[in-house]
C-alpha cells in the first residue's frame, strides 16, 4: 500500500502505516522528500503553487500537524512530478481520514504490526494464507476462536498473565470477527488458503466446535467465489514443509509495491516483512506448496471425511 513512498522517505523495510494520523505523516514526509530533491525551499514552493497559501502552511502540511487537503497535495505532487505509482499510493493514503479504520477502536488487544497487517489486508487484492497450526483467523467460527484463545490462555504458567489473557478474550474475539467482514465487501480481496491436513484432525473445543468450524469450510469452500480453499494432505509434506507454520502474504497491487509477508507466532503476535527479497522467497514457497495441494473437488471430499467423523451418531 505504502511501499514506494516508504522507500523515497529512506523508511523501507518499516510496516506500512496503520492508522490515519500515521498515513498522513507519510505524505507528508514524501513532499517534504520532493521538495528537497529538486532543491527548492518552501516559499518557491508556494510561488509555484499558490492554491498551497503560504510557507507555513507548506511546512504544516510536510510536518502534518494539520488536516492534508486533497487537491492541494496532488497539486504539490503534479509540481514535483511525482513518479505514478506514489500519486496512486497517496491517493489510498488519503482516503483513510475519510474512511472508518476499524481496527484502531482495538488498541487495547492488537499491537501495531498486527494493526499494520489489517490495514495491508484493507486495500489488498490478493491475501494468500498458509496455517499448519489451526484454522486461519479469517475463516474461524466464534466457537473455535474462542475455544482457541482459551486454550493458549490456560496455557500460561503465571496466574497473573494467565487471567489477563483470559480476561481478554471476547474482546479479542471481538475484533477476529470483525476482521472477517473484508472477505464479504463488494471489493473483497481474493483470499487464498491452504490448511494442512493436520489441522482438520484436531478436536479443539470439543466435537461440537470442531464439526461446526469443517462445516463452515465446507461452506465457504463452495459458496464464497473470492475464497479459494485447499487442503494440504499429510503425504505431501514428508520430504519437506513450508518455511513457516503461519503465513499471510498481502498483494495490495499488481506491481512489487505494497507487498508484504506476516508471520504468525501462535497467539503471540508476529513479524512483518516488507524486503523484497524476503517476499520473492515466501511467494515462491507459498505458490509451490498450493500445487502440492488437493484441488478444489479433492479439498471438498476431505473436509466431508473429517466431518463425517464428527457426527453425532459415530462412536468416538
Amino acid at each position: 500500500m505504502s511501499g514506494r513512498i516508504l522507500a523515497l522517505v529512506g523508511r523501507q523495510g518499516e510496516p506500512p502505516p496503520a492508522t490515519p494520523k500515521a498515513a498522513e505523516k507519510l505524505i507528508g514526509a514524501l513532499l517534504q522528500y520532493l521538495r528537497q530533491e529538486r532543491g527548492m525551499v518552501q516559499s518557491e514552493v508556494v510561488r509555484a503553487v499558490p492554491e498551497v497559501g503560504s510557507g507555513p502552511t507548506l511546512s504544516r502540511y510536510e510536518n502534518a500537524v494539520v488536516k492534508l487537503k486533497a487537491e492541494h497535495v496532488f497539486a504539490l505532487l503534479r509540481f514535483y512530478r511525482a513518479p505514478e505509482d506514489c500519486v496512486r499510493e497517496a491517493e489510498m493514503l488519503l482516503q483513510w481520514p475519510h474512511e472508518r479504520t476499524w481496527w484502531s477502536s482495538f488498541e487495547d488487544v492488537a499491537n501495531s504490526t498486527l494493526m499494520s497487517l489489517y490495514a495491508l489486508e484493507s486495500t489488498s487484492k490478493v491475501v494468500q494464507v498458509y496455517q499448519e497450526n489451526n484454522v486461519p483467523g479469517m475463516l474461524q467460527t466464534a466457537g473455535y476462536a474462542r475455544a482457541l484463545m482459551a486454550d493458549f490462555a490456560r496455557a500460561q504458567y503465571d496466574p497473573e498473565t494467565r487471567r489477563k489473557y483470559l480476561a481478554a478474550i471476547e474482546r479479542r474475539l471481538e475484533m477476529r470477527l470483525r476482521r472477517q467482514h473484508l472477505l464479504d465487501q463488494p471489493n473483497a480481496p481474493m483470499f487464498r488458503a491452504v490448511i494442512a491436513e493436520s489441522v482438520l484432525d484436531k478436536e479443539l473445543g470439543g466435537v461440537p466446535v470442531m464439526r461446526e468450524q469443517l462445516r463452515h469450510l465446507f461452506t465457504i469452500a463452495e459458496n464464497k467465489p473470492n475464497v479459494h480453499l485447499r487442503i494440504l494432505p499429510g503425504s505431501a509434506m514428508r520430504q519437506g514443509s513450508p518455511l513457516h507454520p503461519a503465513i499471510t502474504l498481502c498483494k495490495p497491487h499488481e506491481g512489487t509495491a505494497g507487498r508484504a509477508v506476516y508471520l504468525e507466532d501462535k497467539n503471540v503476535g508476529g513479524q512483518l516483512l516488507t524486503d523484497s527479497s524476503q517476499i520473492e522467497t515466501f511467494m515462491a514457497s507459498m505458490d509451490d506448496w498450493w500445487r502440492h495441494a488437493l484441488s478444489k473437488a479433492e479439498t471438498m471430499d476431505r473436509l466431508q471425511y473429517y466431518i463425517d467423523r464428527l457426527t453425532d451418531d459415530t462412536p468416538q
